[in-house]
């Protein structure tokens, strides 16, 4: 086969993808804003597909984004910085970099394949940044490698064997104030760099790639609807078997209301807990844009009640109330609500309100934000979002 004509068989898988994931989606008469969507979907998939797999190399390994708000998969929190890198089992590594300062990183080994099944069965290994020596000036080095080189006195975490793949999350929870962690990663044994037949080969999965991870979204977003409820926040069992988020326990349910209702989210806080946040998804967990809309809250970024819970409204129309998660034009989507190193997990409780008594439900001498102060206070979250590295 040509390299012209492989290009296009490539493309041609492409071709049907936007027509069907509008069917996995449920829209057998979808609209044309419907359409626009899913093909917005689609491509940022492609984009995510390309960075995250195609151009991927174990011998020249490079931290990629792979979610983030061009490429809405998977739920992402806002707070997270999602960058990935391959790696090989049997080579030697060095993570590197300025720590910064922001509320942590960790660095993830996964075993999964998107495409084509199986994968290795790599221990669920997580690795905080925290743990490492840091120099003046913030400067870490750390060897990751299946054992200890030899003579090295250095920092080192054991590459698990199965592990193919790297998952950074870096958090920030002062998205305008943090200084994010800058890291490298290097591989330092001899391999031969993936040769054009590696490389035919993952272009070939890019339409698989882009088909099963929103395929996957989908059926993420209607399994908590189906098992965890609408309505209402239920602790995820899911997540808690999930690898490498063994110190994160996760609440997630579906909401579904009218523009003439809202919803009450009302939980105590844990004692201690280095992170929390709340956020609302559509019903391909997709995250609500967050730059443009209020769509999270994190500890930073939330008011808490004098009574110490913390209390937020879902609805469609602004409620003028500080902690309003904002859920667009959704029918129906995900909550999603989690708490990070804490020494306990309350249970939320969601109770569903006719809109125009949302005050009425919260303590009295809830503060109201003039419609000035809601646009000085989404100005103020679209330029803190975009000072962060996120590309």
């Amino acid at each position: 086969m040509s390299k012209v004509s492989a290009w296009a068989a490539q493309i041609r898988k492409l071709e049907p993808l936007g027509e069907k994931l509008l069917g996995v989606w449920g829209r057998s008469d979808p609209s044309e804003a419907e359409r626009r969507d899913m093909q917005k979907l689609a491509l940022s998939a492609v984009a995510s597909g390309y960075l995250a797999h195609v151009n991927m190399d174990p011998a020249r390994p490079l931290w990629a984004p792979v979610w983030n708000l061009a490429m809405n998969l998977a739920g992402p929190a806002p707070d997270f910085i999602y960058t990935t890198s391959e790696v090989d089992p049997k080579g030697v590594y060095r993570i590197s970099g300025i720590r910064g300062k922001s509320c942590f990183v960790e660095i993830a080994q996964q075993s999964w394949v998107m495409i084509g099944g199986g994968g290795g069965s790599a221990k669920p290994v997580t690795h905080d940044l925290d743990s490492l020596a840091f120099g003046p000036d913030g400067y870490f080095s750390v060897i990751l490698s299946a054992e200890r080189p030899a003579g090295h006195e250095g920092d080192w975490w054991k590459l698990e064997p199965g592990t193919i793949r790297l998952l950074m999350r870096r958090c920030a929870t002062d998205w305008r104030r943090d200084v994010d962690a800058r890291v490298a990663i290097d591989r330092l044994d001899e391999a031969e760099p993936s040769s054009p037949a590696d490389f035919d080969r993952r272009f070939a999965n890019l339409a698989a790639w882009v088909e099963k991870i929103i395929e996957f979204d989908i059926g993420r977003a209607r399994y908590y609807r189906e098992h965890h409820g609408i309505n209402v926040l239920t602790r995820s069992g899911l997540m808690d078997k999930a690898p490498g988020v063994a110190e994160q326990v996760y609440y997630d349910g579906a909401y579904e209301i009218a523009d003439d209702e809202a919803l009450i989210v009302d939980t105590a806080l844990p004692n201690t807990c280095r992170y929390w946040s709340i956020l609302v998804a559509d019903d391909r967990f997709s995250t609500v844009d967050w730059l443009n809309r209020q769509s999270s809250l994190n500890m930073d970024q939330a008011r808490i009640d004098p009574d110490g819970r913390f209390r937020a409204v879902i609805s469609r129309r602004d409620p003028g109330v500080h902690n309003w998660l904002d859920k667009a034009d959704n029918a129906w989507g995900v909550i999603q609500l989690r708490w990070n190193r804490a020494s306990e997990s309350p249970d939320p409780v969601v109770t569903k309100v006719p809109f125009a008594q949302v005050l009425e439900h919260l303590p009295a001498g809830t503060p109201v934000l003039r419609p000035e102060e809601r646009k000085a206070q989404l100005r103020a979250r679209r330029e803190a979002g975009q000072l962060r590295p996120v590309w």
